[in-house]
């Protein structure tokens, strides 16, 4: 096994130049040979930070086994990922169309809730005919002013691209 232990010696020390050099194509081809090469031999690299890389002989299925485990897990990870990403895109969007909505439009299609409206498009009666109740009324406000707020900050953005 000296040749192997040599081997990962000089992976080593490539490595270390590598980093220091910023060169990631030879991180890459070191990796390859780690990840991808020498398990089709039967060889395991275990790279320790700081400490010198373990070679081990193991049988070769059980090392492509693991292998497929690992992609199986990366491509996971980056499915999870991308659907974060694309979550998180469609949130940004939904609550930048939620800032375009003027304060008196805000409850005025949520007829199935409420109907009738003040002159500001504030809701005053729910669908049944009766008024609100003060309780109501007052939740409804709060979210009738955070939108009168966003909506202002908006127009003031608009405004400011347009006039740039």
């Amino acid at each position: 096994m000296p040749y192997l232990n040599t081997l990962s010696q000089f992976r080593e020390n490539v490595r270390a130049i590598a980093r220091s050099h910023k060169v990631s194509e030879v991180l890459e081809l070191c990796d390859s040979l780690r990840d991808d090469i020498l398990p089709a031999l039967g060889v395991r690299l275990e790279d320790k930070e700081g400490l010198k890389t373990i070679v081990k002989l193991v049988d070769k299925d059980q090392l492509m086994k693991e292998r497929e485990e690992k992609k199986k897990l990366e491509e996971k990870k980056a499915k999870e990922k991308e659907e974060s990403r694309l979550a998180a895109a469609r949130k940004k969007e939904e609550k930048e169309a939620q800032r375009k909505i003027p304060p008196s439009q805000l409850f005025s299609k949520q007829t199935d809730k409420f109907s009738a409206f003040d002159d500001q498009g504030f809701p005053t009666h729910s669908v049944d005919g009766k008024e609100l109740s003060k309780g109501q009324t007052k939740k409804l406000r709060k979210l009738y002013d955070a939108q009168t707020k966003l909506y202002q900050e908006y127009m003031q953005s608009v405004s400011t691209q347009n006039g740039s």
